[in-house]
């Protein structure tokens, strides 16, 4: 969605396409690239406009446009591999020669981590609410007085079972897009670097399924960029 303001503060990838093409045709990328962006140019030289994610827990895109020149700026390498591939297709369907320029920050992979980290943690608390209030839920057929041994925690979790289940309904941490934002962030480094894409997919969903922290995914994503 369209955003007034840039934190040009954060770690920024910078993609930069520069060659033999007018304003017009930059801005016929956008529309094709981005929702709400008019079919029309502007009357103008230059063009920037301002973007943010909320799916991806807020990662931002500055678009700058002009005549033989388009600049892209995000703190997300997603948001940077998908452009770059997308513009590239579109300058080769059109025959436009263009000079490709990818600067990339590896600390905007750790602050995207940071971003999706409260999402996914969402996530996996309402999973283990759910298994633990099913489970006490049963320990609860099967004693009359289940209470005078469960601690208040527990407690709380047997009272508000049906309340958890009703929270549950629908959530799934496969289907929320969570996963696939760090799926694609992880491809989109290897791809961008490179670098081997093999297993990368695998590893994380172990890591979500299993073991996952900030901490740990932290640590996923470092070694794999030193494979």
């Amino acid at each position: 969605m369209r955003s007034h303001d840039f934190d040009s503060s954060r770690p920024l990838n910078i993609l930069q396409f520069t060659g033999n093409f007018s304003i017009a045709e930059a801005h016929a990328w956008l529309h094709n690239l981005l929702p709400n962006v008019p079919s029309k140019c502007p009357p103008a030289d230059t063009i920037t406009n301002n973007y943010q994610c909320s799916a991806n827990g807020g990662t931002q895109l500055q678009v700058t446009y002009s005549k033989g020149q388009a600049t892209f700026r995000s703190d997300c390498m997603t948001t940077i591999c998908i452009i770059r591939d997308k513009v590239s297709e579109q300058t080769m369907k059109m025959q436009i020669r263009v000079e490709v320029a990818c600067e990339l920050n590896q600390d905007s992979v750790d602050h995207c981590l940071k971003l999706i980290h409260p999402k996914v943690m969402a996530m996996l608390d309402i999973e283990k609410d759910k298994l633990y209030a099913s489970a006490l839920k049963e320990l609860e057929a099967n004693n009359d007085n289940v209470f005078s041994f469960l601690s208040p925690t527990n407690a709380k979790l047997l009272r508000d079972h049906d309340s958890i289940w009703e929270r549950a309904e629908g959530v799934n941490i496969e289907d929320s897009g969570v996963l696939a934002v760090l799926e694609n962030l992880m491809m989109a480094r290897a791809k961008l670097m490179g670098k081997s894409k093999r297993g990368r997919i695998e590893a994380i969903r172990d890591l979500i399924a299993t073991d996952y922290n900030f901490e740990n995914v932290q640590k996923l994503f470092k070694s794999a960029m030193n494979d």
